[in-house]
């Protein structure tokens, strides 16, 4: 899999540069009023998120595999969002872990939200709304606790400010900008 630094060297993509990227198209999609309400607190980690998955190279046969497991201390990939239905059953039944919790409503973030056009037709997107407001409850410990339950309390609208800025990227994809 490529690294971040991989993605930086070939396209000269840095992660401050995708992090800059994804909030002012948050800030776009969402509107001055209401980024400037969630920017120091929800907002930085939606971007963040969104960077982070647009910085990652994923192999969706090795996550698929039953060979994939990684630790408990790592964050879990997910290949699409029947897998992480199957995971959050799983971890209704058995001892929580947090950070996969988290890994998995980021993932329904991407999927659901940002892909959400693509996913309509295959996956109840309400479903997977109350199950990624879940996860971040389920994520909600320790020092983090406070950050994931801001994010589940309004999941379904950053569901919904994901789908729109995928859009406006879409329909944008071909207007030349003379400004950088």
């Amino acid at each position: 899999m490529l690294s971040t630094q991989d993605f930086e060297d070939l396209y000269g993509v840095t992660e401050e540069r995708a992090l800059n990227f994804w909030a002012s198209n948050l800030q776009d999609a969402m509107g001055d009023r209401r980024w400037a309400e969630i920017r120091d607190s929800t907002g930085v980690y939606l971007a963040s998120v969104l960077g982070h998955f647009s910085l990652q190279s994923m192999d969706r046969q090795e996550l698929l595999s039953d060979d994939y497991n990684p630790a408990d201390g790592e964050f879990r990939q997910f290949a699409d969002l029947t897998q992480i239905a199957e995971l959050m059953m799983r971890q209704l039944t058995s001892e929580k872990n947090p950070l996969w919790m988290e890994s998995a409503g980021a993932h329904i973030l991407v999927y659901a939200g940002f892909f959400q056009s693509q996913n309509r037709h295959r996956h109840n997107i309400e479903f997977y709304s109350t199950m990624g407001r879940e996860c971040y409850l389920m994520a909600a410990v320790g020092k983090r606790a406070k950050m994931m339950k801001r994010m589940a309390a309004e999941f379904a609208e950053y569901l919904y400010h994901l789908s729109e800025m995928h859009r406006n990227l879409r329909e944008s994809r071909y207007l030349i900008r003379t400004t950088n």
